[in-house]
């Protein structure tokens, strides 16, 4: 328990305006959490792709030189090739707008969380904000049956003590 730090409260709402978010205090927490996160939710699986086509193109090479191979095969490899030349145009773009995808999550990921702790910032401020509110409109009710309480109770002693 004594490695575990209290944390600090979240700045006013006038801080968060006035500071460039650059400046803004980070939250370690969540900054080494998003870290590990983005190599295994972006980074591994395009790496795991990456690698899995490379494979099937080096096995589809391997078994297009194997020896043993006769005429018929070689006509079934050029129209394959030709079959896998129509599916690459049409994949093609995908993979350009995936990669560029990929390209713009990694740039994202260095510019964004300065402006997603002043989110978590006025998260915090709100749950504040929102439990005062509510412990000042539960506050009288928790009173009145309080109160209600302790006369059921004052009045349960009065009828025992005088035997009903």
């Amino acid at each position: 328990m004594s490695g575990m730090s209290i944390p600090s409260a979240p700045p006013s709402f006038e801080t968060i305006l006035n500071t460039p978010p650059s400046q803004l205090p980070r939250n370690r927490k969540t900054e080494a959490q998003h870290k590990r996160e983005t190599y295994w939710q972006i980074f591994f699986p395009l790496g795991v792709g990456l690698v899995l086509m490379i494979g099937a193109g080096v096995l589809a090479v391997v078994a297009a030189a194997s020896p043993g191979a006769g005429s018929a095969r070689v006509w079934a490899d050029v129209s394959l090739a030709f079959v896998i030349l129509q599916v690459m145009i049409v994949v093609l773009p995908l993979v350009i707008i995936f990669g560029g995808l990929a390209y713009a999550v990694g740039y994202l990921l260095k510019v964004m969380p300065p402006y997603f702790k002043i989110a978590q910032d006025y998260s915090a401020l709100a749950a504040r904000k929102t439990e005062w509110a509510m412990r000042y409109v539960v506050e009288p009710v928790l009173q009145f049956k309080s109160a209600v309480a302790g006369f059921d109770s004052f009045a349960q002693g009065v009828r025992k003590f005088f035997g009903r």
